[in-house]
């Protein structure tokens, strides 16, 4: 963990969030066969609805950006391309795609979705308390978080700890063992 780095205890704070749950994130995407990250469970019944590792990491890579523009700073590395907002955004249906026609490859979703936190990383290590309590400039998400540290944490951690549980979940559902 390298949040001495940080400037102040908002970032300090938010940044060890972040560690715990992207070394999580990490080992949860272990073992994941490429092939089938886009493969919803299976059962007598068929098909069972739920986010898989594909959707997830897609949909975890594209706040990072985000908390870039609530923060004034330009998204640099935590841009992801612009498909990604239609295929992994708030509220998009996650679809089953054994056939691999609707989602890129787990390989670049993993990437994209890795460079966006390590980007959003750094610049957090930068800002100050003082830049954390700021209102957030998006109407929208103002009403949801109020400030940027507001905005940070959620969407770094509790966020994050929702859709790592679904990816728990899938994991077990398709064999593969805990990480715990």
């Amino acid at each position: 963990m390298t949040t001495d780095t940080a400037t102040g205890n908002t970032a300090r704070l938010i940044l060890a969030m972040q560690d715990r749950t992207a070394g999580l994130a990490e080992a949860l995407a272990q073992g994941i066969d490429p092939a089938k990250a886009a493969h919803m469970p299976t059962n007598g019944d068929g098909v069972v609805n739920c986010n898989h590792p594909s959707f997830i990491y897609g949909h975890l890579a594209i706040y990072p950006q985000m908390i870039m523009s609530a923060l004034g700073a330009e998204p640099g590395d935590a841009a992801v391309p612009e498909n990604y907002t239609t295929l992994f955004m708030h509220g998009v249906e996650c679809h089953h795609d054994p056939d691999a026609t609707i989602y890129p490859g787990f390989e670049e979703i993993r990437a994209n979705f890795t460079k966006a936190h390590a980007a959003v990383r750094a610049h957090l290590a930068s800002v100050d308390d003082e830049a954390f309590a700021k209102a957030i400039p998006n109407e929208q998400l103002a009403k949801a978080f109020g400030t940027c540290d507001g905005m940070a944490l959620f969407m770094l951690h509790d966020h994050y700890m929702f859709h790592l549980g679904q990816l728990s979940t899938w994991r077990r559902c398709m064999g593969l063992g805990s990480v715990m």
